[in-house]
């Protein structure tokens, strides 16, 4: 399962058993009887997630039956798809960023993450290898501050584990 598909199943939990019916004509049909607009446009986005060389999805489903959240949840989970699961987008140069970007770690935050996992990480510290291309590039700057994606910190924290027991 991609992530992104795996990200509409924590929101609609019902669509696990459905997941696989874009296989059949009849089955398409019962899956989404009695869903809402907004579930169907997320069941068909996952249909298209798992199969994109069969199944299409028609991007103006989005604007006729998403708004606020549910758009954003969508527009986020489109972008995941084309970068994480099918990596056509190899080298992203821009992210979406909700209101709350508890997925996005400061220089701080990042230190903080790394020390709480056992690794001996300042803010200083942190600063010194950025300016030294010791640590990974950031995913985002915004306003000329440098933000990390979770999976970003938590890859690199892994690695310097693996690193630090070596020595």
């Amino acid at each position: 399962m991609k992530c992104s598909t795996k990200r509409i199943i924590e929101t609609f939990p019902k669509f696990k058993s459905k997941l696989k019916a874009y296989e059949n004509i009849l089955l398409v049909e019962e899956a989404m009887k009695g869903l809402t607009d907004v579930e169907a446009v997320f069941l068909k986005l996952a249909w298209f997630f798992e199969a994109p060389e069969q199944e299409s999805f028609n991007i103006g489903l989005l604007y006729h039956h998403l708004e606020n959240d549910w758009l954003e949840l969508a527009l986020e989970l489109v972008t995941q798809f084309f970068q994480e699961d099918t990596y056509l987008i190899q080298k992203p140069t821009h992210s979406i960023l909700r209101e709350t970007p508890d997925d996005y770690f400061n220089q701080k935050q990042f230190a903080d993450f790394l020390s709480e996992h056992g690794l001996n990480y300042d803010k200083r510290k942190l600063n010194v290898y950025y300016s030294r291309g010791k640590i990974p590039k950031a995913d985002v700057e915004l306003a000329g501050t440098p933000y990390w994606s979770k999976s970003t910190v938590e890859t690199y924290c892994e690695q310097e584990k693996k690193r630090t027991k070596k020595e």
